[in-house]
């Protein structure tokens, strides 16, 4: 299949190389480096968008409208709002375009495995035709569809609210640890059992090591679903406070570290 995937940091890279080993012809467009991104969908099959936000998203689609053949699938695995993501596939399917959303859970390291779970939003068909490109990036994990356009986007708002909170919690509890004596490892074993048990599985060694570069989720991108989902939905206190951490961590020069990160600051204000 002819795809091409738009954004080429290091999720989209990971997606690009995935669909390369899956026997798949790609090409890779980037927004600085490269020419006009209708010209890199020209004959595309499936359009790949993996950018950072709903405005980038928009900029890039804009080019794929201009550039892509009647019926070309575009698959949108950038994290937006719901409303951005429907607005995205009425622009799409007015050009006579077919749109799925496609935001995932997980990283790169997941990518690499083929273990993401992908939420997938559109149309069955649709849905049925991004099969093929999906399942280079998750043919170990799951692709789950959560019905029209804008659900599978809300979802991962959902996922990542959680996480957020669940990270900013995790930072006060270690802080409090801390300042009563104990080691940062003995206090990591316990939480590994109760209810920060994943998280703290997953983060392990960055929070050992106090390494927060190379991220596999960064404070900044935290941040902005953080900010959709605080616009998306009814007054959520705890989110908001989780928000303000992250924003500050953002703000003090944090935003491309990983979110674990977190844990080297001082409680929620």
């Amino acid at each position: 299949m002819k795809v091409t995937v738009c954004g080429l940091g290091r999720m989209g890279t990971a997606f690009a190389a995935a669909l390369v080993t899956a026997g798949h012809e790609v090409t890779g467009w980037n927004r600085t480096g490269h020419g006009p991104v209708q010209d890199a969908v020209a004959g595309a099959e499936a359009v790949v968008i993996a950018v950072l936000d709903g405005p980038a998203a928009r900029s890039v689609l804009a080019g794929v409208l201009a550039g892509a053949a009647l019926g070309t699938l575009v698959i949108n695995a950038s994290t937006v709002g719901p409303d951005e993501s429907r607005q995205l596939a009425a622009e799409a399917v007015a050009a006579g375009l077919r749109y799925v959303e496609a935001p995932v859970l997980g990283s790169v390291p997941a990518v690499r495995a083929g273990s993401l779970t992908v939420l997938t939003g559109g149309a069955a068909t649709d849905v049925a035709a991004a099969e093929p490109v999906l399942l280079a990036w998750s043919h170990a994990g799951e692709r789950r569809w959560t019905g029209p356009v804008g659900t599978a986007s809300a979802l991962k708002l959902v996922a990542n609210l959680t996480l957020g909170i669940a990270a900013a919690g995790l930072r006060d509890t270690l802080a409090l640890g801390e300042s009563l004596g104990l080691p940062r490892g003995q206090i990591l074993d316990l939480l590994a059992e109760g209810q920060f048990g994943r998280l703290v599985t997953a983060k392990r060694e960055r929070l050992a090591e106090e390494s927060y570069g190379d991220a596999d989720f960064t404070l900044a991108a935290l941040a902005k679903d953080l900010r959709l989902a605080l616009a998306a939905g009814p007054a959520l206190p705890v989110a908001e406070a989780a928000a303000r951490t992250v924003a500050a961590a953002v703000a003090d020069g944090g935003a491309d570290q990983d979110l674990a990160a977190l844990a080297r600051g001082q409680a929620i204000s």
